[in-house]
């Protein structure tokens, strides 16, 4: 099982997504737990869905990169990054994320 961050296109297909594993999503949310309030604390639940509107997107983006530089693990760094990438695609597009529980 996995956590999957998703792009999808305005006719519901898959476009782009980062898969999250339980140890990468424990360690980035003891990150973001640290600073309550954060869009990405949305994202707590592994076993839930959660979505992201495309207006909250550049905030998005901002937190992640807040995460990032607080990230010691290269692996962390790189699913950050991916994250991010996929956000700002998901941003420029005006679609929003979509998190699946998978």
């Amino acid at each position: 099982m996995s956590l999957d961050i998703t792009l999808l296109g305005e006719d519901g297909a898959l476009k782009r997504e980062v898969s999250m594993g339980v140890d990468e999503h424990y360690e980035i949310m003891q990150l973001v737990l640290q600073n309550p309030g954060r869009l990405l604390a949305r994202m707590k639940d592994y076993y839930a869905d959660a979505e992201f509107d495309p207006s909250e997107l550049r905030d998005f983006v901002n937190e992640l990169a807040i995460l990032r530089a607080q990230c010691r693990n290269g692996a962390l760094i790189s699913l950050v990054d991916s994250l991010a990438e996929i956000a700002e695609q998901a941003l420029r597009e005006q679609l929003p994320l979509v998190v699946i529980a998978d």
